[in-house]
């Protein structure tokens, strides 16, 4: 596998792509935590920064990889297809939707009856709440947006580079724990009874989208049952968010 990915990256700038996306994580992140812990976030000016970068990083790294302007038109790293944007026709006619829409429907109620199990479970003890932080549900679903389209872009860029199915979905689901761990406020979070149930929420749903490609290869599958999971937990909250990196788990 070493060697492959040694002889992908003579070839191809794809794995660099993934690389400077990983530094780049590491850097917005240490980067926020220290302006925060010198107490130079400023609401709402500093919000609108935060999500401006989330944007950025989020979406248009993977829009340049897939060939996007200023790029050549289909002329990207990746092709739609590698990252499971797909869409009716010969090689998705509706017996297949129906199948990844089955698929992701059956996993997804079991991730919730799993997930519903180990809320209580958390819950039972008087002095243990766990809570989500007050977001808008509309936030909710742009989070989600943001999410899956990271993800995709790891999972398909591991593909290409590594030329195997299994091993890129896991290595890129690697990848995006490794992100977490080097994240002082995903570290944070975890200890944080009003941070902790989002923290734990996010990485069943990064482990969920892992599997539901690697049995649908399909983008729109993952990003609805991711969707609907969020929606279906989520209650509001009237609380005032600590930062807005920290509310947005960057």
């Amino acid at each position: 596998m070493l060697d492959q990915l040694t002889s992908q990256m003579a070839s191809s700038p794809l794995p660099l792509w993934v690389l400077a996306s990983v530094l780049a994580y590491l850097a917005g992140t240490s980067l926020a935590w220290h302006l925060r812990r010198r107490d130079s976030w400023r609401l709402p000016y500093d919000q609108w920064l935060v999500e401006v970068a989330r944007f950025l990083f989020y979406l248009v790294v993977p829009y340049l990889a897939l060939g996007g302007w200023p790029r050549q038109p289909y002329q990207g790293l990746l092709s739609p297809g590698d990252v499971g944007l797909v869409g009716p026709g010969p090689a998705w006619p509706a017996s297949r939707w129906l199948e990844a829409a089955g698929t992701g429907l059956g996993l997804g109620l079991l991730a919730l009856v799993v997930l519903l199990v180990a809320w209580n479970r958390a819950n039972r003890p008087a002095e243990s709440t766990l809570n989500y932080p007050f977001r808008p549900w509309w936030l909710l679903l742009v989070d989600g947006l943001y999410l899956e389209a990271h993800w995709a872009f790891y999972r398909g860029a591991l593909i290409i580079t590594l030329g195997d199915l299994y091993a890129g979905v896991f290595v890129g689901l690697g990848l995006v724990f490794v992100e977490w761990a080097t994240n002082p406020f995903w570290r944070l979070g975890w200890r944080q009874p009003s941070q902790a149930a989002s923290v734990w929420l996010r990485a069943a749903l990064v482990l969920l989208s892992a599997l539901l490609f690697l049995l649908t290869r399909n983008l729109w599958v993952c990003l609805g049952v991711h969707w609907l999971l969020t929606l279906a937990l989520w209650r509001p909250q009237r609380q005032q968010l600590p930062d807005p990196v920290q509310s947005a788990r960057v």
